[in-house]
């Protein structure tokens, strides 16, 4: 298992994990060190593509400030190359951080 963690999500997408081979996404961490609330927006992007709204699994999803919202229910199964891209309404608030595992 790996942990892979970002630096602050910046405004536009900004890439949290690129996948090395076939991995499968166990767990992912989306933190708001903000005094404010903020709103993130996740895709799952296949290698050599970019963030649109059809590839987009999150939408609109607020964070209270010093909150973590957590995803561990499915697994998600990305090929070499293929990207889980995060924004949020505000730079320099949010932090992800994202275990995986090669299969």
């Amino acid at each position: 298992m790996a942990i892979t963690q970002e630096g602050a999500i910046g405004t536009g997408a900004t890439t949290i994990y690129t996948s090395s081979g076939s991995t499968a996404i166990t767990c992912m961490f989306l933190m708001n060190d903000n005094a404010a609330a903020r709103i993130v927006e996740v895709h799952v992007v296949k290698n050599g593509a970019s963030a649109t709204v059809s590839n987009k699994i999150i939408k609109n999803l607020k964070i209270d400030p010093a909150d973590t919202y957590v995803t561990n229910i499915e697994k998600l199964i990305l090929e070499n190359g293929d990207t889980i891209q995060v924004s949020a309404s505000a730079g320099s608030s949010v932090y992800a951080t994202v275990s995986s595992v090669a299969i």
